[in-house]
């Protein structure tokens, strides 16, 4: 009898510790790949950018800069956006970003299959689109925002 717990014990760790490795394998983060572009700025000059891979340059730093900017206009939160999304489309958000859209401030939400533009000063969603549909030519014919800001764009 006391060989077969023996057995059974050993048999328990080697498998909890297998897990264990297995589970690190599978939840472990994969690296992400920069490559470098470049592009003339307005001198003429060559610039190289910082990619993640998708052929455009790695932005996140200046969106959040961006959004650190349009903060102090917003008049809701980013969680009142996520839930008056939630409430209206139904489902989990996935994502919510404060963005200056055509000199609009409002907050991208992304639902589903949906992107949802919601105005970042009264709360009403005020454009919605399915995400494998975007168009750039039908973002001009949403409505405006109750706060609006220059455009900043530095592609242009």
């Amino acid at each position: 009898m006391r060989t077969s717990k023996k057995l059974i014990l050993t048999a328990a760790c080697i498998g909890t510790l297998g897990f264990a490795g297995l589970s690190r394998v599978v939840f472990a983060k994969q690296p992400q790949s920069f490559v470098a572009i470049t592009r003339q700025d307005h001198n003429g000059i060559q610039v190289a950018e910082a990619s993640d891979g998708d052929g455009e340059k790695n932005d996140d730093a200046e969106e959040q800069k961006e959004a650190a900017k349009l903060q102090p206009l917003a008049k809701i939160t980013a969680e009142q956006a996520q839930q008056t999304v939630e409430a209206s489309v139904g489902g989990k958000v996935k994502s919510v970003k404060l963005e200056n859209e055509d000199g609009n401030v409002v907050y991208a939400v992304e639902i589903g299959q949906q992107n949802v533009k919601v105005d970042a000063g009264n709360g009403k969603i005020i454009y919605a689109e399915n995400a494998n549909q975007q168009d750039e030519k039908n973002e001009g014919n949403c409505p405006k925002s109750s706060i609006q800001v220059k455009e900043t764009n530095d592609d242009k």
